[in-house]
């Protein structure tokens, strides 16, 4: 079999999670292509026998470039079949509904759906910081459902981690209602004087939103709160409400492809 795996990471929870899906499935003989999907590399869907989309979850619902992403795939006439697995730091969310919802209309097959607990990257917002006891443990889970998740998709089991009917619906009403609240929550993110202009934060953001003007880092409206841009600063400049934010992200940043 040949697929390819969709993912989106903002800080490496998600690009570790799709590396290790990666390495478990060609294990038992499948060939897996990761596509970034801040990427503008051209795929041709119909090459693959399936495909796997991975995201994290921003207030229970896809980030807005998954959204969009999702929205522009083709439709399937084969009724593709797809796993889709989410991160994030609570048990579950309705993210991965939202998106199944979506790719049943356009003739999918959605037979696995996944949630994969991680430590919480935006714990100085709601929560508290995640202990590094914590980090491990989530890890070794992670890992542990993962192969799992892997070994139930080539086997043709099917299987479907979910939230309560209620909680997705209140997430779809929700869901355009946040994404319009995006350009402003993003002038909660600024940059200190800290800031030597080094151009991690610029080369790295997935949605080309920052610039520099009069001496440091400046974040324009087109943000769509990954928190990236907190956790790969090598001098921790960036700040959320003029707060300077511990950058518990440091392992899991390692495994994105920063520029």
């Amino acid at each position: 079999m040949k697929g390819i795996l969709f993912y989106f990471s903002g800080t490496g929870n998600t690009r570790w999670a799709a590396d290790n899906f990666k390495s478990k499935l060609e294990k038992m003989g499948v060939s897996i292509e990761l596509h970034n999907m801040e990427s503008e590399a051209e795929y041709n869907l119909s090459a693959y026998d399936f495909f796997i989309l991975g995201t994290p979850v921003h207030a229970e619902i896809p980030p807005k470039n998954v959204h969009d992403f999702v929205n522009k795939l083709p439709h399937s006439d084969s009724a593709m079949r797809v796993m889709l697995f989410s991160t994030q730091g609570a048990e579950g969310a309705a993210c991965l509904d939202i998106i199944r919802e979506v790719l049943v209309k356009k003739g999918y097959n959605v037979t696995n759906q996944v949630f994969i607990q991680m430590v919480n990257n935006y714990w100085f917002f709601a929560g508290k910081k995640p202990s590094m006891e914590l980090f491990k443990k989530r890890k070794l889970q992670a890992e542990r459902k993962i192969q799992r998740a892997a070994e139930d998709f080539y086997n043709n089991k099917n299987y479907r981690d979910k939230v309560g009917f209620g909680r997705v619906v209140f997430s779809k009403l929700m869901q355009r209602t946040f994404y319009r609240s995006l350009p402003k929550m993003s002038t909660s993110i600024t940059s200190s004087s800290d800031c030597h202009k080094c151009g991690e934060c610029l080369r790295n953001c997935p949605k080309g939103n920052i610039t520099f003007e009069n001496g440091h880092a400046l974040f324009h409206g087109n943000c769509i709160m990954c928190m990236r841009c907190i956790h790969i600063c090598p001098v921790n400049a960036v700040r959320y409400k003029g707060r300077k934010i511990e950058q518990t992200q440091s392992e899991m940043i390692k495994n994105l492809d920063l520029k």
